[in-house]
């Protein structure tokens, strides 16, 4: 029967409708095919000598929130060119040879799991009344083929972590399209030096200043100018800034020690020594590490041996020698009322518990531990301790450093002068990042020569070095306007697509989801 119902699921050509189906558990449509003939898949050739009929079940998509069913009859025809031959004639505007679902419906539930995922797309797939598993939209969605894109002219590339220290991987992204072209598993030099040699038409490649992706340009795309990310080239300088600051450990030790015995009111520095046997342990890893770094052992496998974090070897090795533990304990919220104790103290009062109720009225938020350890410290007669603080960090140092003095507190500024003057050469390499910094938002390519003459005079010998075994790259920094930047964001939504699957995802559905994202 025709439907006439413009509400009612559209009829494909090619199809009578005899019977409609409706109950509560969805729309049952029985069809059959009208065409007189079908074409051979081998031949190619029509024939309408019909063989047999069969019965074929496609699921469609919904209608009023109720499931489609299409059950239609189709034939089987005799090829009178090929011997023997009998082949089945296809169901126009359905479903492709062997599919159980329409092509529409296929095609929705492929978008709901490249966004979703499997279980998840299958939930709204039901709740959208068109039932699936979890396992079918996977399959769905490894079945799409991704849309190529237009050959492209600049590319960035970056690592991404599919478990971070163990396994890597690496996104290419079209920096003038800003969208994600392709991913490639690891993060060597060998997929990024095919996939450059298949896209002849990279001319700029942006990239981090990592050796692998450097020679991958250098082979894959020989006539590609390479350009090193900025944001990057700042990091690395800052890191080296950093090193030098590890190396200058006695001034900042000699610079707190005066700050205690004399200090102003922009400087409350303390220091505690560790204990003798921590410190001599810790004395022997280092050496120990600065040995292993000598034969050319790497960072991880170092500390994989001594059964120290990668971050302590890497401080380490910085220092270039064991320097002592800095750590001083934090501060009390009763150190901003001691002035008030002492004198109350002096005057008789020893009662911890009279005290912390007049540290109340004063508004001490404190609890009665903190006051009854400082009056026993008290009674024993030792010293009143003085407000605690921290030694500040080298990553903390280093920023004051490189930053806006007019931006710093006057702590932090008469700090870092005090350090300055104590230390002329972490002085004089601090000015050269800074000039650095400078060179590279000025846009002026003339200045990078000079600059590595003067920073390769200061304690930032290794930066230069690596600098200057990568000067076109670090050249092109300056004046092309391409950075990573876009390809950092990029892999921030990978991340995001790759969490939503609960790390369950193989390399391939990845892809497919973070290309159908883009």
């Amino acid at each position: 029967m025709p439907i006439s119902n413009p509400s009612m699921p559209s009829v494909p050509d090619g199809l009578h409708v005899d019977d409609l189906t409706l109950d509560e558990t969805g729309l049952l449509i029985t069809a059959r095919t009208t065409a007189a003939q079908a074409s051979c898949r081998v031949c190619g050739r029509a024939s309408a000598r019909v063989h047999s009929r069969y019965w074929r079940t496609f699921k469609d998509l919904p209608w009023q929130d109720r499931s489609v069913t299409w059950r239609v009859q189709v034939r089987r025809f005799r090829c009178g060119h090929c011997p023997g031959r009998i082949f089945a004639e296809r169901v126009p505007g359905l479903g492709t040879r062997k599919s159980r679902r329409s092509d529409r419906l296929a095609e929705a539930q492929t978008d709901i799991g490249m966004v979703l995922g499997g279980e998840a797309g299958a939930r709204l797939s039901r709740r959208l009344a068109m039932p699936v598993s979890g396992d079918t939209v996977l399959r769905l969605i490894r079945r799409r083929g991704t849309v190529p894109s237009p050959p492209p002219r600049v590319v960035g590339i970056d690592d991404w972590a599919w478990r971070r220290g163990r396994s890597y991987g690496t996104i290419v992204c079209d920096l003038e399209r800003r969208r994600v072209i392709d991913l490639l598993p690891g993060r060597s030099s060998a997929p990024v030096r095919d996939w450059l040699a298949a896209h002849p038409s990279v001319t700029v490649v942006s990239r981090d200043r990592s050796g692998p992706y450097a020679e991958a340009a250098r082979t894959g795309a020989p006539t590609a100018t390479q350009v090193a990310d900025r944001w990057h080239l700042l990091v690395n300088a800052s890191e080296a800034l950093r090193g030098a600051v590890e190396r200058h450990q006695l001034e900042i030790r000699s610079v707190a020690h005066r700050a205690v015995k004399d200090p102003p009111a922009s400087l409350g520095l303390r220091e505690t020594a560790a204990k003798p046997e921590v410190t001599s342990r810790r004395r022997d890893r280092c050496e120990a590490a600065l040995c292993l770094h000598g034969e050319g052992l790497p960072t991880k496998e170092i500390a994989r041996r001594l059964g120290a974090s990668r971050n302590a070897v890497r401080r380490w090795v910085r220092a270039g020698r064991f320097v002592p533990y800095r750590r001083a304990p934090g501060s009390s919220r009763l150190d901003r009322y001691l002035p008030f104790v002492e004198a109350r103290w002096q005057e008789g009062q020893h009662s911890a518990t009279a005290l912390c109720q007049e540290l109340h009225a004063q508004g001490f938020t404190g609890g009665y531990d903190i006051v009854r350890r400082w009056a026993a410290r008290r009674k024993r007669g030792a010293p009143a301790r003085p407000p605690s603080t921290r030694i500040p960090s080298t990553r903390r140092i280093t920023r004051w450093l490189t930053g806006d003095p007019a931006a710093l507190s006057p702590e932090d500024r008469a700090f870092t002068e005090a350090l300055c003057s104590a230390a002329p050469r972490l002085s004089q390499a601090a000015e050269v990042i800074r000039a650095f910094a400078d060179l590279l938002r000025q846009n002026d390519p003339t200045g990078l020569k000079p600059w590595l003459e003067a920073a390769a005079a200061t304690d930032l010998g290794g930066f230069v070095t690596g600098l200057r075994q990568d000067e076109p790259a670090v050249r092109a920094a300056i004046v092309e306007p391409w950075s990573n930047g876009p390809v950092e964001g990029q892999v921030n939504r990978l991340k995001l697509i790759k969490r939503s699957m609960y790390g369950r995802a193989g390399f391939d559905l990845l892809r497919q989801r973070v290309l159908h994202a883009a």
